[in-house]
């Protein structure tokens, strides 16, 4: 099969109509997404306030992780076994039911089981969208309807948390967090009307014994590093989470080995083209944690910014993560040898902005910061359009759910393991003394450069190992 032919490929064809709603549908679903996650992030302190629980802070936001984290991959499994539209639908309603009750209980207990229900289902439903418009379009318009995703992701992060902080400041609460509801069941009713529910002819099985091993897996790690930074990384219960999590890794790469329908195909991971396409995306999620947390500290405890202007920061990247990647998606799927170009941007351009941020001073001027975060927005742009469907590409038709929903789990990964060694850097630099400005100042550099020379690597990868992959298969 020839290169145009395969781009011309379509896994399930739809009429024009229905595709058009079954696209608009998973734009909603991931304004949903979005809109839960920022409006969760703004709204938890006034919602434990509420109660008088504000020491769950941390708790209530490792839920949230914990929940997407384990049900991303057994979420793109069980689409494959079940159904895709079915894999929507169900957890989209779950969804929906649950984030509605959480709106109207006021008792910490049943918040915070709301709050897991919520977080499994979107993790069950998350990379459906990303799945789904890869099995509706031709190849070669999957990057730009990858673009509109992208799109959709960053107008409900940033609507959906300033409309919820207007709303909760005008006293309504309960409307603020029942807000993403509204995208979310759009998207249910029009994925469920219009999108064929495909799935495998004959006997469905569950792999139980590898969903426990994975959630045994994930819970000890992800709690350890986590409550690491705080606790104590020789605390021997962040060992003992540790010594569990390895233990129940290896339990698990032995179940899926044998399993008949592995919740984790590991023939994925002798696709070497598809492990590179993972590392790079891991790589490219790396820096946003540095982003969103020590760039502020960078602001307000080093440069000496007001906490609105710190806030700001992140506006001129939001205003470009929302207007770039469409047409960044159609300039990726115009030529297939764009999609490797994109990835040097979408890494590229991340270690430049880290680099100039890990020179800051107290007479750093805060334009420095503005314009940094506004260029990783130009590589979120590049990098939402051409990593998953690069990956995509490299899958067998029986594989793109699972392997969609991994690369989707290894991105959320990042951002966790991130977070944990990012604390370390900063940690290891500011210990001394925390109310130092010096001390913060060499804490926040330490961020920084940690960020650049992991983007910095993923750069290389992308130059010496899938420049030269990609360009070859173009010229077959």
């Amino acid at each position: 099969m020839t290169i145009e032919q395969s781009q011309s490929v379509v896994a399930i064809p739809l009429p024009k109509e229905k595709k058009k709603m079954v696209q608009i549908g998973c734009i909603c679903m991931m304004l949903s997404v979005a809109m839960y996650g920022l409006v969760f992030s703004t709204l938890i302190s006034p919602i434990l306030e509420s109660i008088n629980a504000m020491g769950y802070v941390g708790l209530f936001s490792i839920f949230i992780a914990l929940g997407i984290s384990i049900m991303t991959p057994i979420g793109g499994k069980l689409g494959d076994l079940i159904g895709r539209r079915n894999i929507v639908v169900i957890p989209g309603i779950i969804c929906a039911v649950a984030g509605a009750a959480f709106a109207f209980v006021r008792s910490l207990i049943p918040l915070m089981i709301l709050l897991l229900i919520v977080s499994l289902a979107q993790g069950g439903f998350t990379a459906a969208p990303y799945i789904i418009v890869g099995l509706i379009n031709e190849r070669k318009d999957v990057p730009k309807a990858m673009g509109m995703l992208a799109t959709a992701i960053a107008v409900g992060g940033f609507g959906g948390s300033i409309i919820a902080g207007i709303l909760t400041d005008m006293g309504l609460l309960t409307v603020a967090i029942l807000m993403p509801e509204i995208p979310l069941i759009i998207g249910i009713v029009l994925i469920g009307l219009n999108m064929p529910n495909q799935k495998r002819e004959g006997k469905v099985s569950i792999d139980v014994p590898g969903i426990i091993a994975l959630i045994v897996t994930l819970c000890s790690i992800l709690l350890a590093l986590n409550f690491g930074s705080s606790v104590g990384w020789t605390s021997p219960a962040i060992i003992a989470g540790f010594v569990i999590g390895i233990i129940s890794l290896v339990v698990l790469v032995k179940i899926e080995g044998r399993a008949d329908e592995p919740l984790i195909p590991l023939n994925l991971f002798k696709n070497r083209n598809y492990s590179v396409l993972l590392i790079v995306g891991f790589i490219c999620y790396f820096y946003q944690n540095a982003m969103n947390v020590y760039a502020p500290i960078g602001a307000m405890q080093v440069i000496g910014t007001s906490t609105s202007v710190a806030g700001a920061l992140q506006m001129p990247r939001t205003i470009v993560t929302i207007i770039l990647p469409t047409i960044a998606g159609a300039w990726v799927g115009k030529k297939a040898g764009n999609s490797w170009k994109a990835m040097i941007i979408g890494t590229g351009l991340v270690s430049i902005p880290m680099v100039l941020m890990a020179f800051t001073r107290p007479g750093t001027s805060i334009m420095i910061y503005f314009v940094a975060l506004a260029i990783t927005g130009i590589a979120e742009s590049f990098r939402s359009v051409s990593i998953t469907p690069a990956a995509q590409a490299t899958l067998n038709p029986k594989d793109m759910g699972v392997g969609t929903s991994l690369v989707n789990f290894v991105n959320s990964l990042a951002g966790t393991i991130a977070a944990a060694v990012f604390a370390v850097a900063y940690n290891m630099n500011t210990t001394a003394d925390p109310t130092n400005t010096s001390y913060i100042q060499n804490g926040v550099n330490a961020v920084f450069w940690v960020a650049a020379i992991v983007s910095a690597v993923g750069l290389v990868i992308v130059l010496l190992v899938i420049k030269p992959q990609m360009s070859k298969k173009t010229e077959l």
